[in-house]
């Protein structure tokens, strides 16, 4: 089913280059929606992943 893949948070820090730290940084802060999916284990939806890729978006306008 599109959108429903369920990513750890370890493939989410390799697929954006950044730490473990900074995606736990995210997920505290509440930029990063997460499910929990036992007593400890948590996951991110693909789909939320590149919403929150695309709210970080900076559009750089050209100066003429």
């Amino acid at each position: 089913m599109p959108g429903y893949d369920l990513l750890t948070m370890e493939q989410v820090a390799k697929r954006l280059g950044v730490s473990l730290k900074t995606v736990y940084r995210w997920i505290d802060s509440g930029e990063l929606p997460v499910s929990q999916i036992g007593k400890r284990t948590y996951r991110i939806f693909e789909r939320d992943l590149v919403k929150f890729i695309y709210s970080r978006r900076i559009n750089k306008g050209k100066k003429r």
